[in-house]
């Protein structure tokens, strides 16, 4: 072979290799941006308009949002937030609302602990109530039921006391059930101190049928204990509810307190933590996106924090990034 056709071979292949490691790049960057987002962790309060939400949404790419009413009388901006307005908002935009049965409830809260360690009248009434509204097949989920939750002041509104309530208990366990016979979900915010870990694992171990999603990155637990609890829980799914470090705080950083077991998944700046970015990449089919927009003023940062999640998925395999982005949520509630 002459020099000349050696040459030009040797361009060719060069050529080639070339676009396939162009090729292979590029299979592995996703185009955030044009993402849609399902955001799996969204509140309601009796002062948010459909129409403010849907605009927010089509400002963020944001194709449907979950809606949890908070029913805590005395709320400064909670209002008159139901499950019934919650319904009404996604009969009204069809597609862009998940109506969740509430969890967040006076009569559930923390000053009612004898309420989650046997039967009551008002567990019945609630039990009763969810069964009936999942009946109309206009409800996705059950939740958020706080059970372990630390007080804050934000927005100016006062968050409440401290919240420690039973997990592994006997109220829970009928709303697993309840959660079993209608196919939906059931979340919970529970920060990860270990003895809250302990009777997590135990009502897991006997609600194996039942859907779980545990809120904030699973109690904002560390990356290897949530990899453990993944392997050992197939129905174990983690949101990701405010856990962007964005300017007007949230759990994406050490608030409302810093405890040892309190973990973040990025560094502040918009990159994942390593040991985050694997487990994501590991269990791409295990977690949910959520803005966790409680009340009211913190929909002034909704697309602030849309954004820095298209930060965060930018960083992962397309298929990854899609699965966190909408994937996920759309099979966990059956959206088509």
């Amino acid at each position: 072979m002459g020099f000349c056709a050696f040459v030009m071979i040797l361009g060719v292949s060069g050529f080639s290799l070339l676009n396939a490691v162009a090729s292979g790049a590029a299979d592995n960057q996703v185009n955030s941006n044009a993402l849609p987002i399902i955001d799996a962790h969204g509140h309601l309060n009796g002062d948010m308009s459909a129409e403010r939400l849907v605009q927010l949404m089509d400002v963020a790419g944001v194709k449907s949002m979950v809606l949890m009413a908070r029913y805590y009388q005395g709320a400064r901006d909670a209002g008159n937030g139901s499950d019934e307005q919650a319904l009404e908002f996604a009969r009204r935009f069809p597609g862009r609302f998940i109506p969740f049965v509430a969890g967040q409830r006076g009569d559930l809260g923390g000053r009612n602990r004898h309420v989650w360690e046997g039967p009551t009248q008002i567990g019945d009434n609630f039990l009763r109530q969810a069964e009936r509204k999942l009946q109309s097949g206009g409800y996705f989920g059950l939740g958020e039921f706080i059970l372990r939750h630390y007080d804050y002041s934000n927005f100016g509104t006062q968050g409440g006391n401290d919240v420690d309530l039973p997990v592994n208990s006997y109220l829970m366990h009928r709303i697993a059930g309840v959660g079993v016979t209608y196919s939906v979900p059931v979340l919970i915010h529970l920060e990860a101190e270990p003895d809250k870990v302990t009777a997590m694992a135990q009502l897991l171990d006997t609600q194996r049928g039942t859907k779980l999603v545990w809120a904030h990155n699973c109690g904002r637990s560390s990356a290897q204990q949530i990899r453990e609890f993944l392997t050992r829980y197939p129905n174990l799914m983690c949101d990701l509810g405010g856990m962007t470090a964005t300017q007007q705080g949230g759990y994406g950083r050490y608030w409302p307190k810093q405890t040892p077991w309190i973990h973040l998944i990025e560094d502040g700046m918009g990159k994942l933590f390593p040991e985050v970015k694997a487990l994501f990449e590991d269990f791409p089919n295990r977690f949910l996106l959520g803005t966790d927009a409680a009340h009211t003023p913190a929909l002034d940062f909704y697309v602030e924090r849309i954004t820095r999640f298209r930060e965060l998925l930018s960083q992962l395999r397309p298929v990854t990034a899609e699965n966190l982005a909408y994937g996920n949520a759309q099979r966990l509630f059956g959206l088509k």
